[in-house]
């Protein structure tokens, strides 16, 4: 498996995958939110480009579930310059 999408009560559809930066092809577990105000946004947990950085993109590819998802959405957005909306906020 290289992707998870979560249904979030709060964010709507959150998806990880398990991928490779685009520049230096580094292992990377990102994360992809679409707020109602804003277009796609992602966030990246970067891993060393060996052996041991690949193991560890995976165990945390694996440990990733909705409150982990969530957690980190919440992180990526706590000191925007503005207010972020999502559609499940009313």
């Amino acid at each position: 498996m290289f992707a998870k999408l979560f249904e979030s009560p709060k964010y709507g559809q959150i998806l990880a995958k398990l991928d490779t930066h685009h520049e230096d092809h580094t292992p990377e577990v990102r994360f992809y939110v679409q707020p109602k105000n804003l277009g796609v946004c992602s966030f990246a947990l970067g891993f060393e480009d060996d052996g041991q950085g690949w193991e560890l993109a995976e165990q945390a590819f694996e440990k990733t579930d909705l409150a982990a998802a969530e957690e980190g959405i919440a992180a990526m957005f706590r000191d925007f310059p503005f207010r972020v909306e999502f559609e499940q906020e009313a």
